[in-house]
């Protein structure tokens, strides 16, 4: 009953100020694990390479709305000490670049932007040490946002959206290994706060809500396909650009939402490849039960997305040239030969 009064409330202010949460004032008096964002699957995978998940970068994505990102940590090379680097697989396939040099991109937005609140999800591939991981979001001067829980791992409710806001406490980071409270408290461990539903479903094959691990209060959605793939020889699973239209379709969003929210979970982060292609911010918004608009901004210079663009496709995504991938792929095969 009080975090309701308290929600109504925290609305009631946000309203009469003009304030808005992730662009919308109806969200304020939401607590964080009952709103659903917009993320993006592998978000740094982007270019001219078939094992990209997303046409547009991280920059363009916080402008058009998402606010939620899965970032995966490789080292350039195996057994190398490098610091953490945006890679697919492997860096050799396709590598997005320093996690810290995306971070600064993170920390301009929020430096900009005081009603937003971004998630972080980090797959930790090598796996990095806590420290590893959190001394890039330092570096970056990102670490000031990040939110720690206030009881701990799993425990406790979620503060409201206004609350985050008016705290400065705007950006909440999970690790799916290597979290360490003692030595950075706002890196959270993934599987004691959320759940994920299947990451593996083939192109033409329905979506369902299905925890993949013990169920927690927030659940990211996984909404995206891929389609077999087979270059000299070696087999592999690709994201599938030729489907984005359908896959994306605000009905198919709404469609598997429905599903969890049936079984009382509501889907928190709904989780896309090309995100620019269909429906989700509208499908967003439905989930939400706000009056879809647009929450574009220009932070880094581009043009505003309009709804039209950001929301409809003429067709299916033509499948990215293949030179420099297959280039890439090779070495890939070499190196697992």
């Amino acid at each position: 009953m009080r975090g309701t009064v308290l929600g109504a409330w925290a609305l009631l202010v946000a309203t009469a100020a003009g304030q808005t949460c992730n662009g919308y004032s109806e969200l304020c008096g939401r607590a964080f694990n009952q709103v659903a964002y917009v993320t993006t699957h592998n978000s740094y995978a982007t270019g001219d390479n078939i094992a990209a998940n997303q046409n547009k970068s991280i920059r363009q994505q916080l402008d058009a709305g998402v606010r939620g990102f899965m970032l995966d940590l490789h080292k350039l090379s195996s057994g190398s000490s490098s610091e953490p680097y945006l890679c697919h697989t492997s860096c050799t396939l396709l590598n997005g670049g320093k996690l810290v040099d995306a971070l600064r991109d993170f920390k301009t937005y929020l430096d900009r932007n005081g009603g937003e609140v971004v998630t972080i999800y980090i797959e930790n591939a090598e796996p990095f040490g806590a420290a590893g991981m959190a001394q890039p979001f330092r570096d970056a001067g990102l670490d000031k946002y990040a939110y720690v829980p206030a009881q701990g791992a799993g425990g406790g409710a979620w503060p409201t959206l206004g609350e985050m806001v008016g705290s400065g406490k705007r950006l909440v980071v999970f690790a799916d290994r290597g979290a360490d409270a003692a030595v950075a408290p706002w890196i959270l461990a993934e599987d004691a706060y959320s759940v994920q539903t299947s990451y593996s479903v083939g192109a033409g094959s329905a979506f369902d809500c299905q925890p993949l691990k013990a169920v927690r209060p927030l659940w990211v959605m996984n909404h995206f396909v891929y389609t077999n793939y087979t270059v000299f020889g070696v087999a592999f699973e690709r994201p599938s650009p030729g489907t984005a239209a359908t896959v994306n379709a605000e009905s198919s969003i709404e469609d598997q939402a429905a599903l969890c929210q049936s079984a009382g979970h509501m889907p928190s982060f709904v989780t896309v490849d090309y995100y620019d292609v269909g429906g989700v911010f509208r499908a967003a918004a439905a989930i939400n039960k706000v009056a879809y608009k647009s929450t574009a901004t220009t932070t880094f210079g581009s043009s505003k997305e309009s709804a039209s663009k950001t929301q409809s496709a003429a067709g299916p995504l033509p499948v990215p040239a293949l030179g420099p991938a297959l280039a890439a792929l090779a070495a890939l095969a070499l190196a697992l030969a």
